[in-house]
């Protein structure tokens, strides 16, 4: 059993730090299986979660009801139903059975077309639609009926030029038009993985650079081999690189992995620079493993520690990241509580690396802000350690 020795009081920090190293290092290849989970677990997780969470909205079951049954009316349930977004699901000539699949949750949404609509439009009167929504899912009804708006707008476009070349060319000869050519920069197909995906790099990062080094300092408590560090004349700071070292080096492992997998499982675009990836990501990953690490200065047992780095690691970087939810639309006191969470800043930088392709000059305040975080982290985790061997 490798055990760590008293070192002479004027032997240099390397040879301090050394035993430390290859202490840590052998607790982490002595079980294989903890080694193997630490790498696999990342990637299952990001292939579970990208592929489980997504914001397009498909396949919307649809309810029309035709109250006028003409051929204007046929033409719009048409572009209804053939539209990507909808499966119609339910056609008929009345309400007979529609609030019943409405209150099932077999259909999301119903289109109630008037029995005057044709004539209406004909004698060029102001004629409605009805809607019927089911918004216990608000996010869904609020999608669906942006689909359904844009689909009723081109129907309306198609029936007032259709009027207007009844009436005579000589109307549309002074009328202006405006013309809307837009261009989605970054992400032009809209794909939601490709937003998710870096959100989910940089919410797993954390939680799992956290969780291989609570358990660090816990497990030494637990084991009976505080003592032999106390011994040691390492100083604190020493003995926190000591354990931060060799996890960071693991936890590197596990973040190329997961981009790797982004990039090509997921087909996110990588557009940035890689080394500066690194260096964010070093940044980064410093910050994670020394939240778990100070956790474990704190909690004298690996199941508290462990406990701990869940806490105070998911629900902030899920939460409070802007992983999923907006910081801007938060209250003002939640949104200073923000400043305090390193995925906030990794998630923008991700991003604009493997998105937009930007450089340093465009996110150099979030990098200088993980530097600080990871500065004062690995302070208070030498503060914290100098406590507990004293």
């Amino acid at each position: 059993m490798f055990s760590l020795l008293p070192l002479k009081e004027n032997e240099s920090m390397t040879n301090r730090i050394s035993p430390l190293l290859k202490k840590e290092t052998l607790h982490i290849l002595r079980d294989p299986r903890s080694l193997y989970l630490a790498i696999g677990l990342p990637i299952v997780l990001l292939i579970l979660f990208g592929l489980a969470i997504t914001f397009d909205v498909r396949h919307i079951p649809l309810g029309i009801i035709d109250l006028d049954a003409t051929f204007l009316s046929r033409d719009l349930a048409s572009r209804l139903r053939s539209s990507e977004y909808f499966d119609l699901f339910y056609l008929a000539r009345d309400f007979s059975d529609s609030e019943k699949l409405l209150d099932e949750g077999k259909l999301k949404i119903i289109v109630v077309i008037p029995s005057r609509f044709s004539q209406d439009l004909a004698k060029g009167k102001d004629t409605s639609l009805q809607l019927l929504v089911d918004g216990s899912d608000n996010n869904t009804a609020l999608v669906a009926m942006g689909y359904l708006l844009k689909i009723i707008q081109s129907f309306n476009t198609k029936i007032l030029l259709e009027k207007l070349n009844k009436e005579g060319t000589a109307l549309l000869t002074g009328m202006p038009s405006l013309d809307l050519n837009s261009r989605v920069w970054y992400n032009p197909d809209l794909r939601s993985k490709n937003f998710i995906v870096p959100g989910l790099i940089a919410v797993l990062m954390m939680i799992l650079a956290a969780m291989l080094t609570s358990l660090t300092i816990a497990r030494e408590w637990e084991t009976g081999t505080m003592e032999q560090l106390i011994a040691t004349p390492a100083r604190p700071h020493e003995i926190v690189i000591g354990k931060l070292i060799p996890h960071f080096f693991l936890g590197f492992i596990q973040l190329s992995l997961v981009v790797s997998i982004g990039t090509f499982l997921f087909k996110v675009p990588f557009r940035g620079n890689l080394f500066l990836l690194i260096f964010v990501s070093a940044l980064f990953l410093v910050c994670g493993l020394g939240i778990g690490l100070f956790i474990s200065t704190v909690a004298k047992s690996q199941q508290l520690a462990f406990m701990l780095s869940i806490i105070f690691t998911l629900l902030p970087s899920f939460l409070l990241s802007g992983f999923i939810f907006p910081i801007s639309s938060m209250p003002k006191i939640i949104q200073f509580i923000t400043y305090l969470v390193p995925a906030k800043y990794f998630l923008i930088v991700i991003r604009g690396i493997l998105l937009k392709g930007t450089g340093l000059p465009a996110f150099w305040s979030e990098v200088l802000a993980l530097f600080l975080l990871a500065t004062l982290i690995v302070l208070a985790c030498s503060k914290r350690m100098k406590l507990r061997l004293e």
